[in-house]
């Protein structure tokens, strides 16, 4: 980034929808809803919302990053369409950050104060499953070290667990207490694309992270009558 920076705006829908504007390592307006299947409804009047209580414009941003998950198909398309929407139509660069790396920015500052070396992210994957990366830290700077991927709880790696995907299963993974409601936040994402920014790497390209198939099938072309061909 340059020596006098501008605003960036943040979205995420991987879990939750969430907007937020970050300047120089400080998030200046953020929103988040508690809800998990409203992402296309709630994100455009969110970053309405949060530009205006950053008392941003359009004209003031520097560029757009948006979370690219893993996450379920709905809420990625969601958040991946409405910050493409508004990069073009802004004249604005769009980037990528894995959503995880969200919860791994305060994770790493809270696994340094604990003395932890390494420690787990993980999310809510549904069926029974959770979404997941492995870290380590530097000074309380993250590295994500493998990941992301989705599997059954059981086969976490055995580290402290930090986010919602802990929480689910308290009896298989070692949940860090203040992070077993953590889901990512658009205000830690903009951090996180801030300093990727600054440093000249760590963004990805604006695609989103399924890890699986949507359950959504495209049907086949219907059956000819009488003949059972296709």
């Amino acid at each position: 980034m340059t020596s006098d920076p501008r605003p960036l705006l943040a979205i995420d829908a991987s879990a939750t929808a969430s907007a937020a504007v970050v300047l120089s390592g400080e998030v200046l307006a953020r929103f988040s809803t508690t809800e998990t299947n409203t992402h296309a409804e709630v994100l455009a009047p969110a970053v309405q919302q949060v530009m205006r209580e950053a008392n941003v414009a359009a004209a003031d941003l520097g560029a757009v990053v948006a979370g690219v998950g893993p996450g379920p198909f709905t809420g990625l398309r969601a958040g991946l369409v409405t910050a493409r929407s508004l990069a073009f139509a802004w004249g604005l660069d769009v980037h990528g950050v894995m959503s995880l790396d969200a919860i791994a920015h305060p994770a790493a500052e809270d696994a340094w104060r604990r003395g932890v070396d390494e420690f787990v992210v993980a999310t809510d994957a549904r069926r029974r499953e959770v979404y997941w990366a492995h870290y380590s830290h530097v000074g309380g700077q993250f590295q994500r070290l493998h990941g992301p991927f989705v599997t059954a709880p059981a086969d976490v790696t055995p580290l402290p667990v930090y986010g919602a995907g802990a929480g689910l299963y308290p009896d298989v993974l070692s949940s860090v207490p203040e992070f077993r409601t953590t889901v990512p936040d658009a205000g830690a994402l903009g951090l996180v694309g801030e300093l990727s920014l600054r440093r000249g790497r760590g963004l990805l390209p604006v695609q989103p992270l399924y890890l699986r198939e949507s359950d959504a099938k495209v049907p086949g072309p219907p059956k000819r009558a009488g003949t059972g061909e296709r």
